[in-house]
């Protein structure tokens, strides 16, 4: 029964933020709210808001201050924070959804490990099969918000680099004057390149390449953020040919445990044509134990939910391997990110 007590915490909590019900209470330690007052407020029914209020409650998401009133914790003042409750509203609107219908989408494509972004259970569940996981989120604004506001909340829990050191790049950086010193493939909004500069002031920005696909690379020129003035601006397709050739590093972080391995294997292969004898390639991941801790399998089945997967560094070896490249370094930062160090074969 302890599982089914979980799914309806989450339940509850998804639908007091989906009523902005937290807003709602009184935020100092002194002050509580009546179910009845809390009703009134959002304008609904007493005994709903009583219903799903005392799972919040049994579960100390809210605290029982009086009979029949409550008070804020601080697990439920999180949730006030936008960039922490959007982890709880994609969580249960994208991937728990997409879970749910597992069994049913199991029995449709049969007991073989989803390898196709465009036949995933989360397309499966939404009715949209043919569209990839990115097509459904963006098609809805609010899961949009949802996912943009949880990169930032991934971000600050995954540092850039971890505990790797680009001591070695600034180094050689004057001995290889024409080449790229750092490119960031698939780099979003350039927030690692960002918090490469702030660890490694002398790192020359002019040297560092952003890549991302054409209308994202659009976007962070508009944004002019200071932070990356003087960076190179490419807008590239990792499918398809890397357009900087040589580098001393080129970085790719959390990107390939959004694809199956037939699809990771083409994208390195397609980096390691690029790659000079000497040049390294760090790929910033989760790094599964073996067996995988709870957290960690959680997250590899969300994945699973679009057709990616989190891998242990036996399944990083075999396609490492297979795109001609060898495992240099391991550097564990915490539970659900390590940096993995490769160069070629």
């Amino acid at each position: 029964m302890w599982f089914m007590a979980q799914v309806s915490c989450f339940t509850a909590i998804r639908l007091f933020l989906k009523w902005n019900a937290f807003e709602k209470l009184p935020v100092d330690k002194e002050s509580a709210i009546s179910w009845a007052e809390l009703a009134d407020v959002l304008r609904g029914d007493v005994a709903l808001i009583t219903r799903i209020g005392q799972i919040l409650v049994a579960h100390g998401i809210l605290k029982h201050v009086a009979s029949g009133r409550v008070a804020h914790t601080h697990f439920s003042k999180l949730l006030l924070i936008p960039a922490e409750r959007a982890i709880i509203e994609l969580g249960f609107d994208v991937h728990a959804q997409s879970w749910m219908c597992m069994p049913k989408y199991f029995d449709h494509f049969g007991l073989v490990d989803p390898n196709d972004s465009r036949q995933t259970s989360m397309a499966f569940g939404e009715g949209r099969l043919g569209s990839t996981p990115f097509d459904i989120i963006y098609a809805d604004e609010e899961r949009r918000k949802a996912f943009i506001a949880c990169l930032t909340v991934n971000a600050r829990q995954n540092p850039a680099l971890g505990k790797y050191d680009l001591d070695w790049v600034i180094k050689q950086a004057d001995q290889s004057p024409s080449r790229a010193l750092v490119v960031d493939v698939g780099g979003g909004d350039g927030r690692a390149l960002m918090a490469m500069f702030k660890a490694w002031p002398n790192l020359a920005r002019h040297r560092c390449v952003l890549e991302d696909l054409s209308e994202v690379i659009g976007e962070v020129r508009h944004a002019a953020d200071p932070d990356l003035a003087g960076v190179q601006m490419v807008p590239a397709d990792f499918n398809k040919e890397q357009p900087i050739k040589g580098a001393l590093l080129y970085y790719i972080r959390q990107c390939l445990h959004n694809h199956p391995d037939d699809k990771c294997v083409a994208l390195l292969q397609v980096l390691a044509r690029a790659m000079a004898p000497d040049s390294r390639l760090l790929i910033v991941e989760a790094l599964l134990d073996d067996p995988a801790t709870t957290h960690q399998a959680a997250l590899d089945l969300m994945m699973m939910g679009i057709a990616g997967r989190e891998r242990t560094l036996a399944n990083f070896e075999e396609i490492l391997d297979k795109a001609g490249l060898r495992i240099t370094q391991v550097l564990q930062t915490h539970e659900l990110s390590a940096t993995i160090e490769c160069m070629l074969t």
